[in-house]
């Protein structure tokens, strides 16, 4: 049981079958005789592949920059907006100012007021 153990290979660490690794041949001259069909066939089909991988990443681009121009358009129009609310809120806050000034005035104006009353009916 424990010698069974040891005879397994490990492949816990290993992403793929050992059986699915590319074997090395045992004579280049076999290995070279359909390489010229072959690598042929393989240039094709990557530069087919490289093509539609050019083009679907010229699209996915575009999409990507449609997509950022949108957002910066709604990020300048809600600026815009924020903006426009700083501005009245900086109005409003300018009102409030001069109202509170105003009843300061008003106030002091009461008290000097009553001051004046109060003296003459002291007198």
């Amino acid at each position: 049981m424990m010698a069974s153990h040891l005879v397994k290979p490990d492949t816990r660490n290993c992403k793929r079958p050992r059986e699915l690794e590319p074997q090395m041949p045992d004579s280049p001259q076999l290995s070279s005789l359909g390489k010229s069909d072959s690598s042929f066939s393989e240039s094709s089909v990557l530069f087919y592949k490289d093509e539609t991988l050019e083009k679907g990443l010229n699209d996915m681009s575009k999409e990507i920059n449609l997509m950022l121009s949108t957002y910066a358009k709604i990020l300048s129009e809600r600026a815009a907006v924020d903006a426009s609310y700083i501005d009245e809120i900086d109005g409003l806050f300018k009102e409030a100012n001069t109202i509170e000034n105003f009843l300061i005035q008003k106030r002091e104006f009461l008290r000097q007021r009553f001051t004046v009353i109060a003296n003459t009916l002291h007198r």
